[in-house]
């Protein structure tokens, strides 16, 4: 049945046809070529003539990306969610999976462990340094284009954030980080968490499916923070003149299974006023544990921010890398970290 499927969607893709394909056909056939160690560029090629018949659910998704492909398939499986995302969801069983849902009082008491983990994250971190790898990508023709690559030293100290611009696409800088112009993050560092946990937020969350994340398996919860409890802040402009907006959100938590820790949160902006400039705004942060001057510590590994306007969309990926220890001589250098030349 493996190798029938997968001849028969590279029959269709060299004849130039493109076969709808149902979700559970799409599963098996990425499972099966990842299993086979078939190479990347291969299966994305193949996975790019297909078009699905069903919705490729959040759920799906995160179980193909636990299966470790690629970075071009995990390209072709986004474009896949995206381009799916009105269809119906898929008839019958999951190929994946999952164990009973939680009783409502399991629930709550995993989400009360949560949300005392996440609260008292900020203080629980030592004073620290460490690297942004920021890859800046435009969407103006139909596709993403990469602009620029920053390298950022953030300083972490007394629960308190500070970035410094050490290049642009390879070159010393000294632009203030503020000032660099295009789409840029704040407060991965305990800033999100607060806002979904916090009680002030008055947050809904629900329980919405089991996931495997990482190789390890995670409750995953829906929530959502109404505009007029929110602290989410959204700023245009430079320095003549900025517009500042208060959004609420919503989205996912993934919560370890094992450890109640938060291991990824995805929220998307809502109740944006319709004179602002940016239409839609989406974050997926993830954590992992991180070695700071010898103890091991829940940190930000990589995060992904969309933006979008009418006529403009940009993402950012954002990799954060050789955390150490803050003391009064702590210094960091990236010998080598030469990043990719922007597209042209």
């Amino acid at each position: 049945m493996r190798w029938a499927l997968a001849w028969a969607v590279s029959v269709a893709v060299l004849a130039g046809a493109q076969p709808t394909n149902t979700l559970n056909e799409t599963v098996t056939l990425v499972r099966d070529a990842l299993q086979d160690k078939q190479p990347d560029n291969q299966l994305a090629k193949v996975l790019h003539k297909v078009k699905l018949s069903e919705r490729l659910d959040e759920r799906t998704f995160e179980e193909l990306q636990s299966l470790g492909p690629g970075p071009k398939v995990l390209a072709e499986l986004e474009r896949l969610q995206e381009s799916s995302e009105k269809l119906p969801p898929a008839a019958g069983p999951s190929l994946f999976e999952a164990p009973p849902t939680p009783p409502l009082a399991v629930q709550a008491q995993i989400m009360k462990e949560a949300r005392a983990i996440a609260l008292n994250y900020t203080s629980s971190l030592p004073d620290f340094v460490a690297m942004e790898l920021v890859k800046r990508y435009a969407d103006d023709k139909g596709f993403f284009q990469l602009k620029d690559t920053l390298t950022i030293k953030l300083s972490y100290f007394d629960q308190a954030e500070s970035y410094k611009v050490l290049s642009i696409n390879g070159h010393p800088s000294t632009v203030p980080y503020e000032e660099i112009g295009g789409t840029i993050t704040q407060g991965e560092f305990g800033s999100l968490l607060k806002e979904v946990f916090d009680r002030h937020s008055d947050a809904e969350l629900k329980w919405d499916h089991w996931t495997t994340l990482r190789g390890r398996p995670a409750y995953v919860f829906t929530f959502r923070v109404l505009v007029q409890n929110s602290r989410y802040t959204m700023v245009v402009g430079n320095r003549t003149g900025r517009d500042t907006i208060i959004a609420g959100q919503h989205g996912f938590v993934y919560v370890d299974r094992d450890t109640n820790q938060i291991m990824r949160i995805v929220a998307e902006a809502d109740s944006i006023p319709i004179h602002f400039p940016v239409r839609n705004s989406k974050t997926q942060l993830d954590y992992g544990f991180a070695d700071v001057g010898g103890r091991q510590f829940l940190l930000p590994l990589r995060a992904e921010v969309r933006m979008g306007t009418p006529s403009l969309q940009t993402r950012n990926e954002v990799e954060f890398q050789a955390y150490k220890k803050f003391t009064a001589d702590t210094s960091i250098t990236f010998e080598g970290a030469v990043p990719d030349k922007p597209a042209k």
